[in-house]
């Protein structure tokens, strides 16, 4: 790995990242204060039942309890405004490393110098990770301060949204590695970000369609969107460690994917 690659990268990332950070912040300080003035009762969860059940599973809820304060909360880590904040800047950055710098003339310079293409898609996965673990703790800093400071009828609980966070992070790392691979097989950045949108909204469908067709319940298993599940995690209260394994594995296979198609094509 090359040091000020990644530098190079987070710099570029810093302006990006740091206004979704902010909004994942600010969202989660947002779902606090609509509990808080809100107050669930079991009218919202009659209202919860009307949703379809495949409807609830695309936005995670298939655990979601509303009138509890750390049911409802857990909301907030599978809305898809919070997914949209977390996904874009790690696709954005994985589409400019490999496609991006391509069009741009920034591979051909980097790669004139005394660095193995490996160690140069390896110092921009390096940046990926460092940038995800800095979007997560903006959404777990902005739960906590939500938490703290708005008053709550009782304190959510801890542990279960430590889990939640350890879980998401790993649910980003899958998606950078999505994004990755996606970028080292297209030549254009605009392709690279078609085809990581792209897959993750197959992933999101057949996780849909299994709620309803018995026959998309093998391809679900093969979507990231079956391993990041809060409302699970918090209504269980148990560690996601198979969740979190196979979002692991997904990321290193698809990262090692996306470093064989770099080292052997034409920048």
């Amino acid at each position: 790995m090359n040091g000020n690659i990644i530098r190079f990268e987070l710099r570029l990332s810093r302006f990006g990242a740091l206004c979704c950070g902010v909004s994942l912040l600010l969202f989660q300080c947002l779902i606090v204060a609509f509990y808080a003035a809100a107050r669930p009762d079991k009218t919202l969860t009659g209202l919860f039942k009307l949703v379809p059940k495949g409807l609830m599973a695309l936005i995670g809820g298939d655990y979601l309890d509303p009138i509890t304060v750390s049911g409802f909360l857990s909301f907030g880590f599978t809305h898809p405004v919070n997914l949209l904040l977390l996904i874009t800047p790690i696709v954005a950055l994985a589409s400019r490393t490999a496609s991006g710098g391509a069009e741009e003339g920034r591979t051909d310079m980097l790669l004139s110098q005394p660095i193995s293409r490996a160690a140069f898609l390896l110092s921009r996965i390096t940046a990926g990770i460092v940038l995800s673990v800095f979007l997560i703790l903006f959404m777990w800093v902005g739960h906590l301060l939500g938490a703290l400071f708005i008053p709550l009828p009782e304190a959510p609980a801890t542990i279960p949204f430590v889990y939640v966070s350890l879980n998401a992070l790993l649910f980003v790392l899958a998606v950078e590695g999505i994004a990755f691979l996606a970028a080292a097989a297209a030549t254009f950045r605009a392709t690279a970000v078609g085809l990581a949108i792209g897959a993750l909204a197959a992933m999101l469908f057949v996780r849909l369609a299994a709620q309803f067709w018995d026959l998309f319940e093998l391809p679900a298993a093969l979507s990231i969107f079956n391993y990041y599940i809060p409302g699970k995690v918090v209504f269980l209260r148990t560690f996601p460690l198979a969740h979190m394994a196979v979002l692991l594995l997904f990321f290193l296979a698809t990262s090692g994917m996306a470093l064989a198609v770099f080292c052997r094509r034409d920048v």
